[in-house]
């Protein structure tokens, strides 16, 4: 029915459970992006899986494994055009392998519920448990993995007796073991690790040089990895059904050591090395591979080979996050959120004593609220304390996030920035100082306000003495306090700022 004159197409009502024409078309171009991202990694995926498989008993699919997490890693991408170019993925690589179209399309179907009841069941899972950062994440995540090797296991069971016309009970009994192993070797690292792609934002500036103590520790990381390599030598080199087990020492070893996302890789590309080398003999296990019940037991050895450092590193993360969260607690200061006087004189000597680059210089300031004992005395204790937050997000927000910032004690802060020379150290003091004293704290209806003084130092080369440090910057804050306060006191006189003329009548 055309529309009468008195309305446009603009004007038209839109009828409920449709989309505009603008929300239809980017769905659409979304729906497309999906079918292609997840279309083309299956397929690529897909193709991995049919060249390396150089026997029938001992195969290595990851496409199941790719599929479920993306779907879980990206869940804009769990929708139906994303399915249907995971089932064009399945198919298209069948088909460049020279299989029919019928038995292709049944190989997809199989895949496709295994990976479809996966991913139901592990969505219900919290997130922490997918980053594999509680302690029974991997516990939690086999449970979930058990139903679609379930589900794998009947469909492929149906796929043995109607396309080859094979042992519904062997299909049964090999397939849950297959799929379960390519799941447990793949589906961690694509859960955990995060690369750093080359195109990704980088930080404006460096991170800080790090100190020896870390250099040291990152050296003593190296070993673990020698030993893995060590092992999975003399796993190819010694024959027999044991040798399978003999980089378990160093998995577990790198699982105490490395994070969970390089545990994850590593039980990844060791996982599918064993089952690449079995299936091409060069791992001679001692095994008759044309056995149904010696392929599942491999399997399974893989399986448990890649579980148990899993299950290790994913405890040492729980361990890594409660000490991190005890040492932000003790680090920090519960008022201001600020370091503390402990946590930032630790930092500040680690960022002084570390190897310097070439051109790198650093300011420290030493700052006391002016009259906060008057504020406490007229206002009262909690007006002072919102003076204190209000000084604490000024800091915060004159700095960026690689300063070090801190509470020393009552009205008493300090600052580390790393800048560019004297002139911009000169600029990092003077907008502290300017922007606090530009504020004002309402309390009760009235405003609040304050000034800092401040004791500076510009260092353009590492200090070995940062206690005598500390102690001239004390000498200069209290400089800026006997000439007049709301002023910033250098331990360079050349460097040193004259007071500002402004002052407030209502300053505490």
């Amino acid at each position: 029915m055309p529309l009468s004159a008195a309305h446009s197409p603009a004007d038209a009502p839109v009828s409920q459970g449709s989309l505009p024409p603008e929300e239809t078309g980017f769905r659409l171009r979304g729906g497309v992006r999906a079918l292609l991202i997840v279309g083309i990694a299956v397929f690529a995926a897909s193709l991995l899986g049919l060249a390396s498989r150089h026997t029938v008993s001992v195969s290595f699919w990851p496409a199941n494994a790719v599929l479920v997490g993306l779907m879980l890693r990206h869940r804009q991408l769990n929708r139906w055009p994303a399915w249907l170019g995971a089932a064009a993925g399945y198919v298209a690589a069948d088909l460049l392998f020279g299989r029919h179209l019928s038995l292709a399309a049944f190989f997809a179907a199989t895949n496709l519920l295994s990976t479809l009841t996966a991913t139901a069941f592990l969505r219900r899972l919290d997130a922490r448990d997918l980053g594999l950062r509680r302690t029974h994440s991997v516990p939690r995540i086999l449970a979930c993995l058990l139903p679609a090797c379930l589900a794998a296991a009947l469909s492929g069971a149906l796929l043995v007796a109607v396309e080859f016309h094979g042992s519904v009970s062997q299909a049964l009994m090999t397939w849950p073991a297959s799929e379960l192993v390519n799941y447990l070797v793949v589906l961690p690292a694509m859960l955990t690790v995060r690369p750093q792609w080359p195109f990704e934002r980088r930080a404006a500036l460096p991170a800080p040089p790090a100190s020896p103590a870390a250099r040291a520790a990152k050296r003593r990381q190296v070993w673990p990895l020698g030993l893995l390599a060590l092992s999975c030598i003399a796993a190819v080199v010694f024959d027999g059904p044991g040798s399978i087990m003999f980089p378990l020492p160093g998995l577990l070893l790198c699982a105490l050591t490395y994070s969970v996302p390089a545990t994850a890789l590593l039980t990844m590309i060791l996982g599918t090395g064993c089952l690449t080398l079995i299936g091409l003999g060069v791992m001679d296990i001692g095994q008759d591979m044309s056995v149904p019940q010696m392929v599942v037991s491999i399997r399974i050895a893989i399986a448990f080979l890649v579980l148990v450092p899993l299950t290790i590193a994913s405890a040492m993360a729980v361990r890594d996050d409660l000490l991190e969260q005890l040492r932000e607690a003790a680090d920090h200061d519960g008022l201001t959120g600020l370091l503390n006087r402990r946590g930032f004189e630790q930092r500040m000597q680690d960022r002084l004593l570390a190897e310097w680059t070439p051109g790198r210089s650093v300011v420290v300031l030493w700052l006391d609220i002016d009259h906060f004992k008057s504020i406490n005395d007229r206002h009262g204790h909690l007006a002072g304390d919102a003076v204190l937050q209000a000084f604490a997000q000024t800091a915060r927000a004159c700095c960026r996030e690689q300063d070090l910032v801190g509470r020393l004690g009552g009205e008493e802060f300090a600052l580390v920035a790393d800048v560019s020379g004297p002139a911009a150290a000169d600029a990092v003091a003077d907008r502290l100082r300017a922007a606090f004293a530009a504020q004002a704290v309402m309390w009760n209806g009235a405003p609040v306000r304050a000034t800092v003084s401040i004791g500076a130092c510009y260092l353009d080369r590492p200090t070995r003495d940062v206690p005598g440090l500390v102690r001239q910057l004390d000498e200069a804050l209290y400089r800026a306090k006997r000439n007049g306060r709301d002023r910033i006191e250098w331990l360079k006189p050349q460097a040193a700022r004259r007071p500002p003329q402004r002052r407030y009548a209502g300053a505490a």
